[in-house]
């Protein structure tokens, strides 16, 4: 199936930005900011909706509150002769929908298989979430996150 191409106006962009910025922001909040009315900004957002460029809206979790500061990015590689390496545990997302820490992943091309980010309360657990993938017969390569800039506002791509 083809991805479909919509056309953004300039107004359109504003409003995405502000959508990044606050998603919970009002209507009328956002046309006073793009200089519509409050019934023009929410038809373009529903269009935007229809048209599934805008997916959903999520909280943005921090996990430090949660008691885990720590947080990484890890690459997973397979081991060479790994049970892992003829690709069918990572056939379905499951696999690391019950390691500590995992917040999420992404399947990825390149030397790289997949990349993890985890959130962990202490280097000892994220030691023991990278032990347990050396066991799953994945090599990993971990970047810890010092400062997370967030997801960076929409522009005119």
């Amino acid at each position: 199936m083809e991805d479909k191409a919509i056309c953004l106006d300039t107004t359109d962009w504003k409003i995405l930005e502000a959508l990044q910025k606050n998603a919970r922001s009002t209507f009328t909040e956002i046309g006073q900011s793009v200089g519509l009315t409050a019934p023009a900004v929410r038809e373009r957002i529903r269009r935007m909706e229809s048209d599934e460029l805008i997916t959903g809206y999520r909280p943005v979790i921090n996990y430090a509150v949660l008691g885990r500061p720590i947080r990484a990015l890890i690459a997973l590689k397979f081991k060479s002769g790994s049970r892992a390496a003829d690709g069918t545990t990572l056939a379905h997302s499951e696999l690391f929908n019950g390691l500590a820490g995992v917040v999420r992943w992404w399947f990825v091309t390149g030397d790289t298989e997949c990349v993890l980010e985890a959130a962990a309360p202490s280097m000892k657990q994220l030691d023991a979430t990278l032990e347990t993938l050396n066991r799953w017969g994945f090599l990993t390569v971990t970047y810890m996150i010092l400062d997370d800039s967030g997801e960076v506002n929409c522009r005119r791509l």
